[in-house]
């Protein structure tokens, strides 16, 4: 689910450990951190669902607000930590900022490094989506063929 988090939706990892159940609206296949209205694909969909499967499975009574809970969260109100968000996906290759970050720059590269799209979708700062987009320009023109 971390991953789908990450890598599709391109959530910061302090957002998806900040993650209310209440943004979360499985029925209505949405997601709403911190204001944002994003729509849930099947994949993150059913991976959010098996997750609160066994998350209730595990701790029936939490009264934890936080989408993600830990043995150690399950009892109180606060956040997982980055450490534990770190080794949920320590086996994969890359981080969760590493996927957010690919997964900005493959939307770059598919929508014409448009800094304007890239900061709306992803809640960029004008800043952060130029930088993306001289990323995406600048591999476009090493890659171009020299003509004479």
């Amino acid at each position: 689910m971390v991953v789908a988090l990450s890598g599709i939706h391109a959530l910061p990892a302090r957002q998806i450990r900040a993650m209310l159940l209440e943004q979360v609206n499985l029925p209505g296949r949405r997601l709403e951190p911190e204001g944002l209205n994003r729509p849930l694909d099947d994949y993150t969909t059913d991976a959010i669902s098996d997750y609160l499967a066994y998350r209730h499975r595990r701790w029936p009574n939490s009264t934890n607000p936080h989408l993600l809970i830990s043995r150690n969260t399950a009892t109180t109100t606060t956040a997982v930590g980055t450490f534990w968000m770190d080794r949920l996906v320590k086996d994969l290759p890359v981080g969760v900022d590493r996927l957010r970050q690919d997964r900005i720059l493959e939307e770059a590269l598919a929508n014409g490094a448009d800094p304007l799209h890239l900061a709306h979708v992803f809640s960029l700062s004008a800043k952060a989506s130029l930088r993306y987009t001289s990323a995406v320009t600048e591999s476009e023109a090493e890659q171009a063929p020299i003509t004479p």
